[in-house]
């Protein structure tokens, strides 16, 4: 397998080491994806054999954590081997209990920050995992390494994840949204102590109803899976955002990750490059419609790309000491008490021939935040995962409650309930 050199790491792997460290268990800051596929698991040494000849486009996966607290570095292990990365899992037919093992496994340190798991039974079939730390990768490398991994055969090498050449930066549009956030004082589910367990919930829908949604209501596939998050964590907890409740006419701010990379980074799988936007989810607005307005509006792609602007720049000039100050406002649930994930496999997913028939998001727990929704589209499909703190009660409803609320858009939009919104944008 190639390799680079030594890579510095960056502001962001750091800060995220060193969220890592406020959890009781490292693997909290793990992220990744759980491909599940019909029929009987390979071998170990059939997959092995797999690994080894795709590891080739993924030089950056040869990478360990060394150097100094002062200076730590990514560099290429000298004792690097796949072998040291696949494990096994016997798994079980139920999808919940699979990735709550898998929630469990370590990374060791001495090694680079990632591993593939064969759960030998995953649902009706068998997975395949990948998981990594979030110093070591963000969710869209991750998603590149799984293209590289179980994709097609043929699939180049891409030279960067940016999706966009950054622009001039500007500040005066962009300096209200580094505002510290509002404490968060009227959500139940900030109530419980947390246990820093996590259990996950999984959606499935096709794709197909989501675009004829979308047709209707003018909002995109993200900005209706965030409408139906809303939905869904109303029906959670009602009572607080009833008329009278503490969270009447009040929002739910979650933090969206939005990639940061440079287009002309030479390791384009390696490192966290990720920022957040900020984002209001609007549970105690009264009315529907109004709701998912607002959504819409809050994910402007305009305003996404400054933001990534901003800070790219911002990012790249700051001085760690001055992020770690910054850290304990960022991974605060009293003031961003949820997080959510928007991933896109671009490259159809399978093994020996056989093509997946899910792929779910694995993704991190930030210190003291509840819950975390993340969804990705891969074919034709759009799979969620709700993943929550085991001591919050009534979580496991939330999968039935984000499928009903996108059975209730759809009867609401086919009646026209969403067309003033529509005719207004």
């Amino acid at each position: 397998m190639r390799s680079s050199g030594a890579v510095p790491l960056s502001v962001l792997d750091r800060l995220s080491l060193d969220v890592a460290a406020l959890h009781a268990t490292d693997s909290a800051l793990h992220l990744g994806g759980l491909v599940v596929l019909d029929g009987e698991p390979p071998s170990r040494a059939r997959f092995l054999d797999h690994l080894r000849r795709r590891l080739d486009l993924l030089p950056e996966l040869a990478h360990r954590p060394a150097g100094s607290a002062r200076r730590p570095l990514w560099e290429p292990d000298p004792r690097f081997d796949p072998d040291r990365h696949l494990y096994e899992l016997p798994g079980s037919t139920d999808l919940a209990a699979v990735t709550a093992e898998l929630l469990r496994q370590p990374l060791p340190r001495d090694r680079p920050l990632w591993g593939l798991w064969l759960v030998h039974r995953a649902g009706g079939g068998y997975g395949l995992c990948y998981r990594a730390h979030h110093a070591f990768q963000d969710g869209a490398a991750a998603v590149a390494t799984l293209e590289r991994l179980l994709g097609s055969e043929g699939l180049p090498r891409p030279r960067a994840l940016a999706f966009r050449t950054p622009r001039p930066v500007s500040w005066a549009a962009v300096l209200p949204e580094f505002r510290p956030p509002r404490r968060v004082t009227w959500w139940s589910a900030l109530d419980t102590p947390p246990s820093q367990a996590y259990a996950a919930g999984f959606a499935d829908v096709d794709t197909a109803r989501l675009h004829g949604l979308g047709r209707l209501t003018g909002a995109t596939v993200p900005q209706l899976c965030l409408a139906l998050t809303t939905e869904a964590l109303r029906a959670w907890h009602p009572h607080d955002w009833d008329p009278g409740g503490r969270g009447h006419g009040r929002e739910l701010r979650t933090n969206l990750g939005i990639g940061i990379r440079d287009p002309e980074d030479p390791h384009p799988l390696l490192g966290n490059r990720v920022a957040v936007a900020g984002v209001g989810l609007p549970c105690g607005e009264p009315d529907r419609a109004r709701r998912l307005d607002r959504l819409g509006r809050a994910l402007d792609p305009a305003r996404l790309a400054r933001l990534a602007d901003a800070h790219r720049v911002v990012f790249r000039k700051l001085p760690y000491r001055i992020g770690r100050l910054t850290l304990a406002r960022s991974v605060d649930a009293r003031s961003t008490p949820l997080s959510v994930a928007d991933l896109r496999v671009r490259q159809p997913l399978g093994f020996d021939g056989v093509p997946a028939s899910g792929v779910y998001a694995l993704p991190v727990m930030v210190p003291g935040q509840p819950l975390f929704v993340a969804w990705v589209v891969h074919r034709r499909r759009l799979h969620v995962t709700f993943l929550t703190d085991s001591a919050l009660a009534g979580a496991d409803r939330l999968p039935e409650a984000w499928l009903a609320a996108l059975g209730e858009y759809e009867r609401l939009a086919e009646g026209g309930a969403f067309a003033r919104e529509v005719a207004s944008r």
